[in-house]
């Protein structure tokens, strides 16, 4: 087998510790980040932060205890940089707000995640794409069965609420799926699996997707899961969706294979659509109608987030240095009602540039990554186009995915970087063959 470069994510032999942090980096990947089971289940959202706790514990004890037997601790150095970076620089607009919301409440989860990932290692990707694999099929397959229930008319079993600071969500469970309520059409729904909500389902399986291209996985198992995400209506899924045709089209260009994924999806999409014509309609197709009257499209609530956040800049300019003002609890307007966050300006918004950078900082480098690799390119614009809808950076489950991604991606531009020197000294790097697994 020809030697390529994605035998530098290979996992080789895991010690307990190695098996211990997959587990948990699971956890935060694609199981931390689940309000619909943190509203439904009692004590389920205290039962993830205690799991939290005892991972941030097992790693102090881990750190302890190499510092003593081998008197030195070996973590990624240039996280722990970022990390300090962005603490120091959020004690700015700590003092001109005055309060510590941000340091104390608000940066809790960064904490936490941040702290976790300075042990993460290149060869944990292969694990962690072979457990959240089967986990994402499971979660499709219980979507899809949940949205059969519902759209045979059926009630939801189950139902509860999460509030996130004045706002408060209802959940509501149908059979197999949840699904919030702003995604119920009669009897259709949105389905969304445990997560917060129809897009932040497609965030996880496009995140997924992401790491398995860039992995070097079968393309067909990326490929399904990708065209399953369409039950969410997502309509960033669908544009995910095309972007990763796109890359399908220019790696096997001339190949049967892209002709056999091409037949596929006009053949599987159309009966799909066939039986929901009207729904897929009204959920999906007419999201893609430019309203001539006020020239966004129609269905597309971030337009018009985006148009209030460019309105508050305009209103006053200081918002992108300290962001929104802050009341006594240290709470801005985004903390308290929906308006103006899912978009690109959100971050500095909310938090001033001196917090913010770190999202541009994020979306910059995968713009290089773009630019670097080619080949990839389309799936870099779709990582891009992904995080500029959801500008996660921070928080949990959705930090921990970005970091992923940075990570592999990284970890890929430096070996271009160490090809290219290599390759002009006549010598070009070795390494293993590329893992295809499931």
């Amino acid at each position: 087998m020809k030697t390529r470069e994605f035998g530098i994510f290979e996992s080789g032999r895991l010690n307990t510790f190695d098996k211990f942090y997959v587990v948990s980096l699971f956890f935060y990947c694609f199981l931390l980040f689940s309000p619909t089971v943190y509203a439904i289940v009692p004590f389920s959202s205290a039962l993830a932060f205690a799991v939290r706790i005892f991972i941030a514990a097992a790693l102090t004890i881990y750190t302890a205890e190499q510092a003593v037997r081998r008197g030195s601790v070996k973590i990624n150095k240039g996280l722990l940089c970022i990390s300090f970076a962005f603490v120091l620089l959020s004690l700015i607009p700590t003092a001109y707000h005055k309060t510590a919301y941000l340091l104390v409440n608000e940066f809790v989860s960064f904490y936490l995640v941040y702290m976790f990932f300075l042990f993460y290692k290149k060869k944990y990707l292969q694990p962690l794409v072979s457990l959240a694999t089967p986990f994402m099929f499971l979660m499709l397959a219980l979507s899809i069965t949940g949205f059969a229930y519902a759209f045979l008319g059926f009630p939801p079993i189950a139902s509860g609420t999460v509030s996130a600071g004045s706002a408060t969500r209802m959940y509501y469970w149908y059979l197999t799926t949840g699904a919030v309520d702003n995604g119920i059409f009669g009897s259709i729904i949105r389905p969304q699996a445990i997560f917060d909500e129809p897009g932040g389902f497609s965030f996880f399986i496009c995140t997924l997707c992401f790491l398995r291209v860039l992995a070097k996985r079968r393309e067909s198992a990326t490929f399904i899961l990708l065209l399953l995400g369409n039950i969410t209506f997502s309509m960033i899924h669908a544009m995910i969706f095309v972007l990763y045709i796109c890359h399908l089209a220019v790696t096997y260009t001339a190949k049967k294979r892209f002709a056999v994924y091409a037949a596929a999806v006009v053949t599987m999409m159309f009966l799909a659509y066939l039986p929901l014509k009207k729904q897929v309609d009204e959920l999906l197709f007419a999201r893609f109608v430019i309203n001539q009257s006020t020239g966004h499209f129609d269905g597309n609530n971030r337009a018009y987030l985006l148009e209030n956040a460019v309105n508050a800049v305009k209103q006053d300019n200081s918002v992108l240095i300290w962001g929104m003002q802050r009341d006594a609890d240290g709470l801005t307007v985004m903390d308290k009602m929906w308006g103006y966050g899912e978009n690109p300006l959100a971050p500095a918004l909310k938090f001033g540039i001196f917090i913010a950078w770190l999202y541009y900082f994020y979306l910059a480098f995968f713009a290089m990554c773009a630019a670097a690799d080619r080949k990839r390119a389309f799936i870099y614009l779709a990582v891009i186009l992904m995080f500029m809808q959801r500008p996660e950076f921070y928080r949990g489950g959705p930090a921990a995915n970005v970091l992923v991604l940075f990570f592999t991606s990284w970890e890929i531009v430096k070996y271009r970087i160490a090809k290219y020197r290599m390759t002009a000294r006549g010598s070009p790097p070795q390494v293993s063959p590329e893992p295809r697994g499931l």
